[in-house]
């Protein structure tokens, strides 16, 4: 049973998310605080040194020892079936391309729980990060989340209007990120042999909004940052009741 302590815990985790993304729409949109050259170069910090060292503190504090093997095994499992799947697409159509095999593989499996990684060496013989180096990293890598935020909304403000790839991509978007992403994560629990509670969480968590780093690199590399700024925004939105809806479902 959902209670109202946990409704509390994910506004506080959403809500500032959305303040610095309003805060970058409205300095573009409402009070030209910001001209595109600057944009362009905000949206580069973020990507070449923000996100990298904030996706290297989550890598470095991560203890891949303490996991459950089955469940990793799943995740690898579902990003390799759909990379496969979009590999055949891509020769097999016309319609194929490198552009749409990034962005869906983006859409389908890289929820905002992407921060796993393999920090071996304390994970197995407990050796820590000297703290000036840490303290390097943090420093910077604390700017990360917010920043990208912050980009978010820029990029936004810059567009025609709020559904920036189209009511139709956006409906398709949707769909990849909330239906098909965790339909293919349960049938790569079933093949690893998750049950129970673990193939119920690893469900959830394949239905949790898009993450915000596929955008920020979308947006460096020019690969559809339309639509993935699109799947962040909405996705967010409606990632609750769609959240809730996988949790009766499964009797959570």
């Amino acid at each position: 049973m959902i209670t109202a302590a946990d409704l509390d815990h994910l506004l506080t985790a959403v809500v500032p998310l959305y303040v610095a993304m309003i805060l970058a729409y409205g300095s573009v949109k409402w009070w030209r605080m910001f001209s595109p050259d600057q944009l362009s170069g905000i949206n580069r910090f973020v990507a070449l040194f923000a996100v990298p060292l904030l996706s290297f503190h989550f890598i470095s504090t991560n203890d891949p020892y303490a996991m459950n093997y089955r469940f990793i095994a799943a995740d690898t499992l579902q990003k390799l079936i759909v990379l496969t799947v979009l590999a055949i697409w891509t020769k097999t159509s016309s319609r194929g391309c490198l552009e749409w095999t990034i962005t869906l593989f983006s859409l389908a499996t890289l929820p905002n729980t992407l921060v796993m990684g393999i920090p071996l060496l304390k994970g197995r013989w407990d050796v820590e990060m000297p703290a000036i180096i840490a303290s390097s990293i943090s420093i910077l890598s604390d700017a990360g989340l917010g920043m990208a935020m912050f980009g978010l909304g820029l990029f936004m403000a810059l567009q025609p209007r709020i559904i920036a790839c189209g009511n139709s991509v956006a409906a398709f978007a949707m769909a990849v990120r909330f239906v098909i992403g965790p339909a293919v994560m349960a049938a790569a629990s079933v093949v690893v042999g998750l049950r129970g509670v673990l193939l119920q969480i690893a469900i959830v968590q394949a239905a949790l909004p898009q993450g915000i780093v596929p955008f920020v690199f979308a947006k460096e590399y020019n690969v559809h940052p339309d639509i993935l700024s699109t799947a962040v925004i909405f996705g967010m939105l409606i990632a609750l009741p769609i959240t809730l809806v996988y949790y009766i479902f499964l009797g959570l």
